[in-house]
């Protein structure tokens, strides 16, 4: 027994080691890694590179944002988020379709994951004329109402290197594209207490958005819909009724956690 592990000891598999390089250099980086730097790391060509890189994906040990290129450690080296998010998810869930109901528009909720926000609850509206995404879609940071609320809670270096990471695309003419720009925006959500899309990500879509503050990951819940039934003067009365079911939601998470 002794000499098998002398063995294993002085002739460990390069294989092994290699996927702990990678392991170690994305645990030390904040935002994720590229390609590049898991090659250098391990001294591999990219191509075998991202071999290993889509290996550990499938097993959800690594996942990649698919904007920026980046890779990071997976929701495997999560559980208690990935536990508490679910809770999440069933608790707000049926106060997201109240909320529906009594405002006549889609309702949100969204977590930061990566340099995105990635949508974990929508309840579409019943409209025929409606603005919704589909679970699981990503948005980003700079040009979302659930954007802007979440971003509103995290350090600004955070912030500027997520949006180093994102180049912040320009999609409307209303989209705010400078860095500078952005954290004013910031002060204001800060201010009024809730962050607004005013038709930044989409020509004709107007979205409020509050964050939930004191839980243990960025998340936020909002409201969307077509500009001309989501008027400015309708937005103040919108975030009022947002920041009450987000209240309730926090408190709830508290309690059963």
């Amino acid at each position: 027994m002794k000499a098998a592990n002398d063995s294993a000891t002085n002739y460990p598999i390069r294989a092994v080691e290699r996927v702990c390089d990678i392991l170690d250099v994305l645990q030390r980086s904040r935002e994720g890694a590229t390609l590049a730097d898991v090659a250098e790391v391990t001294a591999l060509p990219k191509s075998s590179a991202y071999r290993y890189l889509a290996a550990l994906e499938t097993r959800r040990y690594v996942e990649r944002d698919a904007a920026s290129g980046l890779y990071r450690l997976g929701l495997a080296f999560r559980p208690q988020h990935t536990r508490q998010i679910d809770a999440l998810i069933s608790q707000a869930k049926p106060h997201l379709e109240r909320l529906r109901d009594k405002l006549g528009e889609t309702t949100n909720m969204g977590l930061l994951d990566g340099t995105q926000v990635v949508h974990a609850i929508v309840v579409e509206s019943h409209e025929m004329m409606r603005l919704a995404a589909r679970v699981g879609e990503r948005g980003s940071l700079h040009a979302t109402a659930l954007g802007k609320a979440i971003a509103a809670e995290l350090p600004e270096e955070r912030v500027r290197t997520i949006l180093s990471a994102q180049q912040m695309q320009r999609y409307t003419p209303t989209t705010i594209t400078s860095a500078d720009r952005y954290l004013e925006e910031l002060e204001k959500v800060r201010r009024d207490g809730y962050g607004v899309d005013d038709c930044e990500n989409q020509p004709d879509g107007r979205c409020v958005a509050v964050a939930l503050q004191g839980l243990p990951f960025p998340c936020g819940i909002s409201v969307s819909a077509p500009a001309r039934r989501l008027p400015a003067e309708k937005v103040d009365a919108t975030a009022k009724a947002l920041r009450r079911v987000a209240m309730r939601l926090v408190r709830d998470f508290h309690t059963t956690a």
